[in-house]
């Protein structure tokens, strides 16, 4: 009874051949799945699986890279933000706020105060409903900047993860000592990805996650569209990187992932 603690499922990546996706997760084991919301129209989708599916909860926020675009748009940027809140009432609600975070890796740095203003804003919103935050962090001076925004404004009661961890050891030690879990998906299977390895090791039992960030981020030399029924490629990555086994590492992080979000599925060994 694993969990695939990020991926986006209602991606057209998968339009032509989703139930049987989730036929194969479900064959491997993957039966909780928490869908990543990153602007207006996933929420809509995403939405209507929660609605419909048991096994999936889902995050809504407006992803730094939706920011980063709409940055010259203020109107638009705007309309997005003021009906988010909405995506946590009702029936299908949103039990986390995310993607939200700052990125300047695929998005131009010069974005990055109207990304910062927009992630405060989500971060108020997630505080004021206690819902955990789901971070996406990436590109030169992100980490600092996240981490001093976090410290400054406070987080949700309810913490929240770091997705997709790319950074070093020691950042994940600040992100941890907020009360903060580290996810690690298919860049952990990298042979050459010392950073992110040792950030692994350093995260305790009780705070790690996996994902897929299905479609995106397959291992290297394996086929290039994720979906959940591989999480156990990024399980082994990360046992082997902590010196443990698999079995385990599935075990452990979706206990941890059904502490994060209680609305998944429980497992039938708990």
């Amino acid at each position: 009874m694993s969990v695939d603690s990020h991926c986006h499922i209602d991606d057209a990546e998968f339009d032509a051949d989703r139930e049987t996706m989730f036929a194969r997760a479900h064959a491997a084991g993957v039966r909780g799945f928490v869908l990543a919301g990153v602007d207006r129209d996933s929420w809509i989708r995403q939405r209507e699986w929660v609605r419909t599916r048991v096994d999936c909860v889902r995050a809504a926020g407006l992803h730094p890279m939706v920011v980063g675009r709409l940055a010259s748009d203020a109107r638009a940027l705007r309309e997005q933000l003021d009906g988010l809140a909405a995506e946590f009432t009702g029936n299908g609600a949103a039990v986390a706020l995310g993607e939200t975070g700052l990125d300047t890796h695929f998005v131009d740095a010069s974005t990055l105060d109207v990304q910062t203003q927009v992630f405060r804003e989500q971060l108020a919103l997630a505080r004021s409903l206690d819902v955990p935050i789901v971070l996406h962090v990436l590109g030169r001076g992100t980490h600092s900047r996240v981490l001093e925004t976090l410290s400054a404004d406070g987080l949700p009661a309810r913490g929240g993860m770091v997705h997709s961890f790319s950074g070093s050891a020691e950042v994940a030690g600040h992100y941890l000592r907020l009360g903060l879990c580290c996810s690690f998906a298919g860049a952990v299977a990298r042979p050459t990805a010392a950073k992110v390895h040792a950030a692994c090791r350093a995260v305790p039992e009780d705070r790690l996650l996996i994902e897929t960030d299905a479609p995106d981020q397959a291992p290297p030399g394996t086929p290039p569209r994720m979906e959940p029924a591989r999480l156990g490629e990024v399980a082994a990555a990360v046992a082997h990187v902590r010196g443990t086994t698999s079995a385990i590492v599935l075990d452990r992080c979706a206990t941890n992932a059904r502490r994060l979000f209680p609305t998944l599925p429980p497992s039938t060994a708990e």
